[in-house]
């Protein structure tokens, strides 16, 4: 990951004379607070010393600054090692006829001699890029293999705050409104957006496949941590090989950097996409007008590269915003982005209009609204706007984001709710002594370094307010042992922390790995890496995120917890 606020990797910064290529994501690792902060692990290739190894990497960087098989030196692009096996093809797809029956691993279709060489010429990470997700789609007498990443870097992490909403299936706190009206469709922002990124986001806002498989991705994270723990809870799962499918269903070409690959045994030829870089497929109108708040717009769109962030919970790794050129009537090509040769084929021959309004503008612009549900369709008037002759019906989509008031304390979190159940089963059990439960306590407001000056750590904050945790303490045979429960969202990942001793576990135990996780800012996975033949040990339980667990659910629960308190 990167220091700071920097976006140049650590170690880039750390070795600003060597070359380096991010060659191959192998699957996202999970924030468990937040999903929306989660990172690939990307393989990297140290090409001045042949060194191959993984790091965290935000999604984005790989779309805005960071691309797949191409050289970088402390930050920068330079020409040398290039890819010389890698070249631009235009395919023409048809992604109405993907589906399940083209969707493949890796190694079902490549030697894991074939796979190795599009890890560095090198097998240190078969065992997990040979199960990455794949479409093969066969055309015209060839095969190409199309990675689900390649899908996702183009289309849905095309910059930070549209990866968090992915990841947190929640498009809606990128917009303000949007009117779906192809003859001239808007859509108001609350913060300053490239052409292409807000056409990107009206359309998951507005179109119903494109808003589908946005939300997708999400669920297919909980439906496959769901399936795993009903499999086995005790088992650790950082990490997840994403499923991602294109936003429309039609005909388009798609511009991409692949290799041919052959497999080894079958003698087969493959067109591996590495990268998708633009596309043409159809962004849903015509003419497009985008409304920017007044009191977050900058005058000079030049300064855009420094424009402060919006104060969000969002990860502390975020890309910086990029410049933007001006564009008030055709759309033209223009170089926003680092590495970006050319503008999203989607908005060629799209008349693009800019505006900036006030907020209360904006409030009396959607006034015959305000009485609708939040996220209400409204059917304002059938036209015959469509390019295609079809009847349209125009409709307005106001985002429940829009000046929602500030979340007010909550009474019970539904994770609390859930970790009450496991502690009132667990102090009935026989083998269980000294058992205690605290009351919900508050965690102290950590402060870490950031942009060059002492901040709140974001994690100790929930909903715009402190963030709060739950400690149990009890001894079973001869070890004590501490859980402690944080507040998490519903959308988080479910586990509490589980800390071991031979001696009794008291508040400076809790506050040592407190300090350690908010004050210190250390990952879960790495203080579970650190502390693991420590004592006191600290490692994590799964729990079910269900508010009225079953008998079978508890026992499962308390058994899993039984074999984890032993000190190695």
């Amino acid at each position: 990951m990167s220091k700071g606020k920097s976006i140049i990797p650590d170690f880039m910064s750390d070795n600003p004379d060597d070359t380096f290529k991010f060659l191959f994501p192998l699957k996202l690792i999970l924030d468990e607070d937040k999903f929306g902060n989660s990172h690939y692990e990307v393989v990297v290739k140290n090409m001045s010393t042949g060194n191959v190894f993984s790091k965290l990497i935000s999604p984005e960087l790989l779309f805005t600054h960071f691309p797949l098989c191409k050289s970088f030196k402390n930050g920068e692009k330079t020409e040398s090692n290039p890819s010389k096996e890698i070249f631009e093809k235009i395919f023409t797809i048809d992604s109405s006829l993907i589906n399940n029956t083209i969707e493949k691993k890796l190694n079902e279709l490549l030697d894991k001699k074939t796979i190795g060489t599009l890890l560095g010429w090198n097998y240190k990470y078969l065992d997990t890029a040979r199960f990455i997700n794949c479409y093969l789609i066969e055309q015209n007498n060839i095969k190409i293999i199309i990675p689900h990443y390649a899908i996702g870097i183009y289309y849905y992490f095309r910059f930070s705050e549209m990866r968090e909403a992915a990841l947190d299936c929640n498009i809606e706190s990128l917009y303000v409104m949007c009117d779906d009206n192809r003859a001239d469709a808007k859509i108001v922002l609350p913060t300053p957006r490239t052409d292409e990124d807000a056409a990107f986001i009206h359309r998951y806002a507005c179109q119903p496949t494109a808003q589908n498989q946005f939300e997708n991705i999400s669920k297919y994270i909980h439906h496959y941590l769901k399936y795993m723990r009903e499999h086995d809870l005790d088992e650790e799962i950082d990490g997840v090989h994403l499923k991602i499918n294109f936003p429309v269903k039609e005909k388009f070409k798609i511009d991409t950097r692949v290799s041919l690959v052959t497999n080894k045994g079958t003698k087969e030829e493959y067109y591996f996409i590495h990268e998708i870089t633009n596309d043409n497929s159809d962004i849903g109108f015509d003419k497009f007008t985008k409304i920017i708040e007044q009191n977050k717009i900058i005058t000079d769109l030049e300064d855009l590269e420094n424009l402060s962030k919006v104060d969000r919970e969002i990860p502390e790794e975020t890309t910086e915003i990029l410049k933007v050129k001006d564009a008030n009537k055709k759309h033209t090509s223009t170089q926003h982005r680092k590495d970006r040769k050319k503008s999203c084929g989607s908005l060629l021959n799209i008349e693009i209009e800019h505006e900036t309004q006030t907020k209360d503008i904006i409030k009396d612009l959607l006034k015959i609204y305000q009485e609708q549900e939040n996220n209400d369709k409204v059917d304002q008037s059938l036209t015959e706007s469509s390019s295609k002759g079809d009847k349209a019906t125009r409709r307005v989509i106001i985002s429940s984001e829009f000046d929602k008031e500030e979340t007010k304390s909550l009474n019970e979190i539904d994770n609390f709710v859930v970790f009450r159940q496991y502690m009132e089963f667990l102090k009935q059990q026989s083998p269980i002594e000294n058992f205690t439960l605290s009351e919900v306590k508050n965690l102290p407001e950590f402060l870490i370094e950031k942009d060059g000056e002492k901040k709140i750590n974001p994690k100790c904050k929930m909903s715009k307010r402190t963030r709060q945790y739950l400690t149990s303490t009890f001894k079973y045979e001869k070890f004590y042992v501490g859980l402690l429960e944080l507040e998490n969202y519903p959308s988080s990942a479910a586990s509490s922390w589980v800390i071991i001793s031979n001696s009794v576990i008291t508040n400076n135990t809790f506050e040592f790995f407190v300090n350690l996780y908010f004050k210190d800012n250390t990952s879960i996975p790495d203080i579970v890496m650190n502390y693991k033949k420590t004592n006191p040990k600290f490692t994590k339980k799964n729990h079910e995120r269900n508010e009225n667990l079953n008998e079978t659910q508890l026992a499962k629960w308390y058994v899993g917890l039984l074999g984890k308190i032993k000190l190695n």
